[in-house]
């Protein structure tokens, strides 16, 4: 039987290139992604010269972009490189594997917990791609048993290698370093003779502080951070007592948390100030490649520093409605296409362009519909048919709605289409 990703036709990028490029913003149709390839750029290298500066290495989250030409921005090159990623769904893998071939990527990891419904097509997966280092996410023992009895039963002559993932309060997943559950993980994966350290390896610990999207500063998500590697390190510390031989990983990051690692300096104070370290450290970040409204709410990105945007168009208008002048207006932009993420920044968007007309964001949403509200006292209404860009607030979320996206190499209202990404939609 064909595996999901078998059966999930992607856009055809030599068609798209060959009807777009080249157009202007205005030729395009709306709703449409648009991704600043520049600005995408230079995040991708912030991000790895920041790792470097605090003596980490780097894991590349795809998840974000879903992209072959985003996650080789994200790869870096020379001094400032990695080839490292993590993918949310299978379909991503696969259609990355490519650059595994090419010898640009040697390890993967997978970030949700192991799927038991899933492993026939693991198992074709590593079967097929034996250069390949993939890393499974695991976070209750259960999940061991099944990965071992999976093994034993199909005769796979492969050790699966895991990273266990620790909670740090966001409740999302893992577990947290208190847990019974953790301490008989550890002692299971570290133990060289239990029946689960034969098929099975503990590579390393993964903490995300998703909590940190709450930061209002780049010192408050570099305290984040500090946990992140404290707790992780922790964990490291307990299986080292069990098995001295292993050499483990400490994998931490979030993007906001990431992007803290900036202030290079006293992270590394900090994490001097957290004593002996039991693994070598690996920092992952995924949305700073395009952030969105809700990085910028945390204090540590710009707005120039957010790649991507939203076109839309203004298709009509309600004068004197709502509770501000000059009223309300409706764009071609609803829910499916912006996602419904709230953020401490008001609004589903911000209008950002063009300008001369005071504040605009998204108000409110249904479906196909986005309602323009204003945000400013000095707001006019847009001219019917005028073409807006918009910050999402999640851009992770809101890429997902597109079949492809729009490149640009600047913004530039009269910048043309130089390239399109496919993104590999699906599971």
């Amino acid at each position: 039987m064909p595996f999901p990703y078998q059966l999930t036709p992607l856009a055809d990028k030599s068609e798209l290139l060959k009807q777009y490029k080249g157009k202007k913003k205005s030729e395009l149709p709306t709703p449409s992604f648009i991704v600043n390839q520049k600005t995408a750029s230079e995040n991708c290298g912030n991000m790895l010269r920041n790792a470097r500066a605090i003596k980490a290495k780097f894991r590349a989250h795809v998840k974000t972009h879903k992209t072959l030409e985003g996650a080789l921005l994200q790869l870096g090159e020379g001094e400032f490189s990695t080839d490292r990623l993590v993918v949310s769904t299978l379909m991503e893998l696969w259609n990355l594997l490519p650059l595994v071939e090419q010898g640009l990527v040697s390890d993967i990891l997978l970030s949700l917990p192991v799927v038991e419904s899933r492993l026939d097509e693991l198992k074709d997966l590593v079967t097929k791609y034996p250069q390949l280092k993939l890393r499974l996410m695991v976070d209750n023992y259960r999940q061991l048993e099944i990965l071992t009895k999976y093994t034993e039963k199909t005769g796979l002559a492969y050790k699966w290698s895991v990273f266990v993932k620790v909670n740090m309060g966001t409740n999302r997943a893992g577990l947290t370093k208190s847990d019974p559950e953790l301490e008989e993980m550890i002692k299971q994966l570290a133990t060289s003779q239990s029946q689960i350290s034969k098929y099975i390896s503990l590579y390393g610990f993964y903490c995300h502080a998703g909590h940190a999207y709450g930061s209002r500063s780049s010192d408050q998500a570099r305290s984040y951070l500090i946990d992140e590697i404290s707790n992780g390190n922790e964990a490291c510390k307990k299986a080292k007592e069990i098995n001295q031989s292993l050499e483990l990983v400490v994998s931490f990051g979030s993007t906001p948390t990431a992007h803290s690692s900036s202030l290079s300096e006293a992270v590394l104070k900090e994490i001097e100030s957290i004593g002996e370290l039991h693994g070598e450290l690996e920092l992952h970040a995924g949305n700073y490649p395009f952030c969105d409204l809700q990085q910028v709410g945390t204090g540590c990105v710009s707005p120039n520093g957010v790649s991507c945007r939203i076109l839309a168009d203004v298709v009509s208008s309600y004068p004197d409605r709502g509770s501000k002048l000059p009223g309300e207006q409706l764009i071609n932009a609803g829910v499916i296409a912006m996602s419904r993420e709230s953020g401490p920044i008001p609004g589903y968007g911000q209008i950002t362009s063009p300008s001369g007309y005071g504040d605009w964001i998204i108000g409110r949403l249904s479906q196909e519909h986005g309602i323009l509200v204003p945000s400013s006292e000095d707001c006019k209404l847009f001219p019917l048919s005028t073409r807006v860009e918009i910050i999402p607030q999640h851009s992770c979320i809101t890429a997902a709605s597109y079949p492809w996206y729009f490149v640009f190499d600047s913004d530039d209202d009269d910048a043309t289409v130089t390239d399109i990404w496919v993104p590999f939609r699906g599971w």
